[in-house]
């Protein structure tokens, strides 16, 4: 077949763009760069600088770009020398692989710019084209992506209507501005089974496939994206399948070139109008019907990316931060060289890996969510130290939907931490110390699928149970039990005082058979080191009361040295003797308790419970195990449970009262009590 001849109406030539794609995770260490490079792109770029005939587009994530300009300068002398040869493209996007639909337009453009100049600065070249992380694509992007100067986006081939899928690029327009879109073809990624010959012809079918029957758009050229994850290059350039697809790619009669984004559109000026619903790569989709489950979409309508949040809560508790950060960031007209840090260390915070799973059903561990976290208290402090000359940082407690879920949180904004409470269990929500660690309160949900148990309620700290006392010893078992009362009810706000920052909220339910009413009076008084909570809980029933009123918290792992750390420490006083509390692997309950103090070693910080009555404490840590891909778990996230427990025994009509100061002990405060 010569190249006059076309196998596809009105086409001459198909053009293969082989996209090798690196997207290094945010929890990555500089081992885990040095191996990827040593295994793969060191010999990519060996192969190519032998080989000048062979064409390849590469994606790097920024974080492992600006690695390889650090550690291999010799590196990026032969990319540049393979650019001048046109022989490679290199790919922008976001430096720290954002979910772009996410930000707000200041930080995709700023996110964008950040690689372009860091690529620019090293190869002296700015790229034209990009890639989005998981494809999450909103139309809302085409103004910022065309604001940054990216005349074009690679996206997967799922988010493009059938009808359009005519191997040519989509002209996608909004307010005035366009980008071009270039359709990723996953379907067509080699496994490197078939030989080359017969890969190359079953290729040229698909194509035919796809623009049989659209004899309106007519086109010489057309073209196929096909995206090469690092372990699938790696495989393909080790066997030798990637030399014998170029070898017959060159012997073909010329009907088909191996080419890059920007060469294919200097030679082809046919485009296809197209608009694009929001969603995500269906391969990523497909974990957002249901949780940790792949699920088909059979509907009508694409999963987009807040269909995804809504479905796994900490991946939307972050976001929450995510947002507030900005906010906060966007509202300071202080020093301008401190609020461009802070918007780098936001910028850390939106890494695509925290928000979105990728193909196989891998998810965020906590050791990724609180390094994000992390960045965002750095932000915030950062923030805090920039204010208008004459004016300084002032503590808090504001109300508004924060999470976006109808109902008014209580946003704490102190000295020494930040914090959220929520009205559903009148728990703390979000618990951010300002000496630079993470969100404590960061906590998963046991699922039966996983953790052989699942749990009926949000982990918080200040989580209120009524138990009986079968059910209590159950829980000081590890075992999920009772029927939620408190831990999940709505609770109402009676009071709301933002100049004394104090917080009065009542719960109501049923306990027991005999489903007997009660209601639980709960008043937060913030201060600069903690809280300070008063218990009411009231019988109002016609007969006697007997329970197990249980106060939990939960404290997210900060250590991620090893998969099942425990870096709590815990001492308390009882019937006036100190102990320390074994925090292994197992339960561990104390009664007469008076001081309970919890300490996270990896940082130094305590946590301490000053009860105003004596109360029985039950101490465990709870593992929580999350897909890793092919059938297999891992461990995703680990928590530390402690719990203070009171007898009740009420009359008809009665009340008990209980209260807790709880105090947060940095460092710094650490050493100026010493002194």
């Amino acid at each position: 077949m010569g190249r006059s001849t076309s196998f596809i109406s009105g086409m001459k030539v198909l053009h293969i763009c082989m996209v090798v794609s690196a997207e290094a995770s945010g929890a990555g260490s500089a081992d885990d760069f040095e191996t990827e490079y040593q295994n793969l792109f060191k010999k990519c770029i060996s192969f190519l600088y032998a080989h000048p005939e062979y064409k390849l587009t590469f994606s790097f994530a920024g974080q492992y770009f600006a690695w390889l300009f650090k550690k291999h300068p010799e590196f990026i002398t032969l990319l540049k020398e393979l650019l001048a040869r046109k022989q490679i493209e290199l790919l922008g996007g976001g430096f720290y692989n954002p979910v772009f639909p996410l930000l707000l337009p200041m930080d995709r453009i700023g996110q964008i710019e950040l690689y372009n100049t860091e690529l620019s600065g090293a190869v002296g070249k700015r790229p034209r084209g990009m890639t989005v992380y998981g494809s999450v694509w909103d139309n809302t992007m085409v103004s910022s992506l065309a604001n940054s100067g990216m005349e074009y986006v690679l996206l997967d081939s799922s988010l493009v209507p059938p009808e359009k899928r005519l191997a040519l690029p989509l002209l996608v327009t909004e307010q005035g501005k366009s980008v071009t879109v270039l359709p990723v073809s996953r379907d067509c990624t080699p496994d490197g089974k078939q030989d080359a010959a017969t890969y190359l012809a079953a290729l040229k079918k698909q194509v035919a496939k796809r623009c049989k029957g659209n004899a309106a758009v007519q086109s010489d050229n057309r073209i196929v994206c096909i995206r090469l994850e690092s372990a699938r290059c790696k495989q393909l350039l080790e066997s030798g399948w990637l030399e014998s697809l170029f070898q017959a790619v060159q012997g073909a009669p010329g009907d088909m070139v191996l080419t890059t984004p920007q060469a294919f559109r200097k030679q082809c000026t046919t485009v296809v109008p197209a608009y694009l619903a929001p969603g995500i790569s269906s391969d990523v989709a497909q974990w957002g019907r249901v949780a940790y489950a792949p699920t088909e979409n059979k509907s009508s309508y694409p999963v987009t990316i807040y269909d995804f949040l809504a479905l796994y809560r900490r991946n939307q508790a972050l976001y929450n931060r995510v947002l507030y950060v900005s906010t906060l960031i966007a509202n300071c007209h202080g020093d301008k060289i401190r609020k461009k840090q802070a918007r780098e260390k936001l910028w850390q915070a939106q890494t695509g890996e925290a928000f979105v799973c990728n193909p196989e059903g891998i998810f965020a561990t906590n050791a990724i969510r609180q390094n994000a976290y992390r960045a965002l208290t750095e932000a915030e402090k950062i923030v805090r130290e920039c204010m208008p000359k004459g004016k300084s940082f002032k503590e808090s407690v504001t109300s508004y939907d924060y999470n976006a879920d109808g109902n008014d949180e209580y946003i704490c904004q102190m000295q020494s931490f930040d914090a959220c409470i929520s009205r559903v269990g009148a728990s703390i929500t979000e618990l951010d110390i300002m000496h630079n660690t993470g969100n404590y309160a960061d906590n998963l949900r046991r699922i039966a699928t996983f953790d052989k148990v699942s749990d009926n309620y949000e982990r918080g700290l200040f989580v209120e149970h009524l138990f009986s006392k079968e059910e209590c010893k159950d829980y000081k078992k590890g075992l999920p039990t009772g029927s939620g009362i408190f831990s999940r009810v709505l609770f109402t706000q009676t009071a709301f005082d933002k100049k004394r920052n104090e917080i009065k909220l009542l719960g109501t339910g049923e306990f027991g058979a005999l489903r007997q009413p009660v209601s639980l009076r709960k008043h937060y008084i913030i201060n600069a080191n903690g809280f300070t909570v008063q218990y009411i809980l009231k019988n109002d029933s016609p007969i006697a009361l007997k329970a197990q009123l249980l106060v939990e918290s939960n404290f997210a792992q900060t250590d991620f040295s090893c998969a099942d750390c425990n870096s709590y420490h815990v001492e308390a006083i009882s019937k006036g003797e100190g102990q320390t509390i074994p925090a292994g692997k197992s339960p561990t309950s104390l009664g007469a308790v008076s001081y309970l103090q919890i300490t996270d070693t990896s940082h130094d910080i305590s946590f301490v419970y000053e009860p105003n009555e004596d109360a029985d404490i039950t101490c465990m840590p709870l593992f929580f195990r999350r897909p890793r891909g092919e059938g297999s778990v891992q461990l995703a996230g680990t928590t530390f449970v402690a719990s203070l427990c009171w007898s009740v025994d009420l009359p008809a009509g009665g009340e008990m009262e209980k209260n807790i100061n709880f105090t947060i002990i940095t460092p710094k405060k650490r050493k100026s009590k010493k002194k």
